[in-house]
């Protein structure tokens, strides 16, 4: 087990998770890193660091050279960001940070490191679609410019003839609490149906009537980035990580809409991103009178109602759904799973009950 955690990106959904997962373990001193600060109650010890300036990471980082275990699952977005997963920036930016935060806490206490990827390692997101399915780790590379290539050459080259171990893990579509986040579906559901119920309007699913995908709750993941840390036989290894089951978004609305006390209504396709950020007004006079935490919906939102249309919109979903296999991580032993419908049921409540959503 760790003696010195260190989570990049600990407020996202992925860090936040991972925190919370060791919160409880006295013995683990724990470190976030974000430029932002946590908005929830924890022990970790944050630390504001811009990962793209290399002097600023060794500056802020170098009490936290005793790291014996990190977890990266830090991301630059472009604002406009299913387009700047494509762009050379993106890719440039992403690698950037990962070696300045590497080259500043790498030290002989390093014994491992885990690194967040996903399905845009398949190149899921250059044709709408898997060119596979289900999508497995040991398939060559679909050969374009990512950044989750760039920082995994840089990890493999960086480790050989060095003690410590690396493993990768590769979620779906990511259910978790955070906020301001590009990829957060949970909150972007809680907010479109508080805000449909504010405006009278039933919470028709918005999406393609047969949009199917895998989700991976972020508790699960953390489990997994436990898992893959104290199993010596994950090291150097890649592994999809799901809850286990699939996704239809249209059938398991009514369980969604029962959930957030809403009249489920007809299926009523809209493009969030267009739509939602016109109520930002009622929003804020919504979150006052409940006294919500983030009264500005962008603040909640980030860049999550674009990751909302394209995770539910997608005109080839009938077609060609982004499945990957889990066989790998169940036969290196890894067999946690959770009911999808119950993973966003208790999430979106979590997110009520802490007041992000009403």
């Amino acid at each position: 087990m760790p003696d010195k955690l260190l989570v990049a990106g600990g407020v996202g959904l992925v860090g936040r998770a991972v925190v919370e997962h060791f919160e409880e373990r006295q013995d683990i001193e724990l470190v976030g890193l974000s430029r932002r600060r946590p908005e929830f109650e924890t022990r970790a010890t944050f630390v504001s660091v811009d990962l793209r300036d290399p002097e600023a990471c060794m500056r802020e980082l170098a009490p936290h050279r005793d790291t014996t275990h990190l977890v990266y699952a830090a991301v630059y977005e472009k604002p406009d960001l299913i387009r700047g997963w494509r762009e050379a920036e993106h890719v440039e930016a992403n690698a950037a940070m990962f070696r300045n935060l590497f080259e500043a806490i790498e030290s002989p206490t390093l014994r491992h490191v885990t690194l967040l990827q996903g399905t845009k390692a398949y190149g899921a997101h250059l044709l709408g679609r898997l060119p596979r399915l289900p999508a497995r780790e040991r398939e060559g590379r679909v050969e374009h410019a990512n950044f989750y290539f760039e920082q995994e050459d840089y990890l493999r080259d960086r480790q050989r003839a060095r003690d410590w171990s690396f493993s990768i893990l590769r979620p779906q579509i990511v259910l978790g609490v955070a906020v301001g986040g590009s990829m957060n579906v949970v909150a972007a559901i809680g907010a479109y149906a508080a805000i449909q119920r504010e405006l009278g309007q039933p919470f028709g699913h918005p999406g393609h009537e047969n949009a199917l995908t895998e989700c991976t709750d972020a508790r699960l993941l953390a489990r997994a980035v436990e898992w893959t840390a104290a199993t010596p036989d994950c090291d150097g290894h890649a592994f999809n990580i799901t809850n286990g089951d699939v996704t239809v978004w249209r059938d398991l609305w009514p369980r969604l809409a029962e959930v957030l006390e809403i009249p489920a209504g007809e299926p009523a396709p809209a493009r969030l991103q267009d739509e939602m950020p016109k109520h930002a007004e009622l929003w804020r006079r919504l979150a006052e009178r409940e006294g919500l935490r983030c009264p500005d919906l962008d603040a909640l939102i980030g860049l999550s109602w674009q990751f909302a249309d394209a995770t539910w919109a997608s005109p080839v979903a009938p077609e060609r759904p982004a499945l990957v296999s889990t066989i790998k991580a169940r036969q290196f032993g890894f067999d946690a799973c959770i009911d999808t419908e119950d993973s966003l049921a208790e999430l979106l409540l979590r997110m009520r009950q802490q007041r992000y959503l009403p």
